[in-house]
């Protein structure tokens, strides 16, 4: 059986008091299990947990690393080039942002999105630099110099 039981018993009075100290009784068994391992027999826990329910299977780990497709670093930002055709009177005329991505990749080789422009287009036009009037046969905005 146990060899020198009476010394295992000491040691497990003095391994109580100190485990006795923790008031969670989830902390408590987190240490027991951290010293003795999952030898134990699990008893039925006074607060059980909730099965958790079924949902999507976890996704397999690979060892690819995912690919994700870089814009080129050379092209200036959205406000750089909106400010530079502010400043060269590209918006005399109404031009709407695709009217936009079209000429920056026309006369600038600058590929654009229409949402990378919208948010810096719609601050000029709150800022007073452009005036912004949505067109009623298109439904889209259509922005000018102010």
């Amino acid at each position: 059986m146990i060899k020198d039981f009476k010394k295992s018993k000491e040691q497990l009075k003095e391994l109580a008091e100190v485990l006795n100290d923790f008031k969670s009784e989830a902390v408590q068994v987190k240490l027991v299990e951290l010293l003795f391992g999952n030898s134990l027999e699990a008893a039925p826990a006074a607060a059980e947990t909730k099965p958790r329910r079924p949902g999507r299977p976890p996704k397999e780990k690979t060892a690819e690393r995912k690919v994700t497709k870089r814009r080129v670093s050379n092209r200036p930002g959205p406000s750089v080039i909106l400010n530079t055709l502010v400043d060269k009177n590209y918006f005399s005329d109404k031009r709407t942002i695709g009217d936009v991505v079209d000429y920056c990749m026309k006369m600038y080789n600058y590929e654009y999105k229409s949402t990378d422009l919208s948010g810096t287009l719609a601050k000029l036009a709150k800022d007073g630099v452009l005036k912004r009037e949505k067109n009623p046969e298109t439904n889209q905005f259509e922005y000018m110099n102010a």
